[in-house]
């Protein structure tokens, strides 16, 4: 029952967003964005309600249909875009990755990674395609200033949530991430984020 929970409440994300953006001609910079959010918060909040294997499961399921959504070009609102990327099947692989290697035993942990990568990394990428003046070029794509300084003020916050604590961690994390996030294209970020994340939190907290 659970795993249908999770399936049904991914896939309204995807297919509400679809529809409102083919009703309304919404931006695919704003689409891509929301459904980047609301399906890694639904990755993140899995672990309270479901096994590792079924989320695990839930995430295979999701990169075959996100696959055939690119072969049939079923999902304007996540592939409508110029730029090579396969941020949207990095994703749930990403959260695979994590959840072997941090779930059962380090749910906090798992969650912030997730967190990181969903929001961060979404908010970042708005900022960047809104407030473009400031660009460098990262292996011929172009990475701008602004992303990485709205990547680091969330990144930031999220620490400050996850993990209370007044000391160099605080700062340490958020300013290795917004480095690691600036090094990564073609969706690379949406893969490498969650465990990186994790892995710091772990080591530092």
């Amino acid at each position: 029952m659970e795993i249908a929970l999770l399936i049904i409440t991914s896939t309204i994300f995807i297919v509400g967003t679809e529809v409102l953006k083919r009703k309304f001609a919404l931006p695919t910079a704003y689409t891509r964005r929301f459904i980047h959010i609301g399906t890694a918060a639904v990755a993140g909040f899995a672990p309270l309600f479901v096994t590792r294997d079924q989320l695990i499961i839930v995430c295979i399921f999701f990169i075959v249909l996100l696959l055939l959504g690119r072969s049939y070009t079923l999902f304007s609102a996540i592939h409508g875009v110029d730029r090579k990327s396969f941020g949207d099947i990095y994703l749930p692989l990403g959260v695979i990755l994590s959840a072997l290697i941090f779930l059962p035993q380090y749910i906090h942990i798992f969650q912030f990674g997730i967190f990181i990568m969903g929001i961060s990394d979404a908010v970042a990428g708005f900022v960047g395609e809104k407030f473009d003046k400031h660009n460098i070029e990262v292996y011929g794509n172009k990475k701008s200033i602004e992303g990485s300084v709205a990547f680091f003020v969330c990144s930031l916050i999220l620490t400050l949530v996850f993990f209370p604590f007044v000391g160099y961690q605080i700062l340490v994390i958020p300013i290795v991430l917004t480095m690691t996030e600036f090094g990564l294209v073609h969706g690379f970020d949406n893969l490498i984020l969650p465990i990186i994340a994790s892995f710091l939190a772990r080591l530092l907290f």
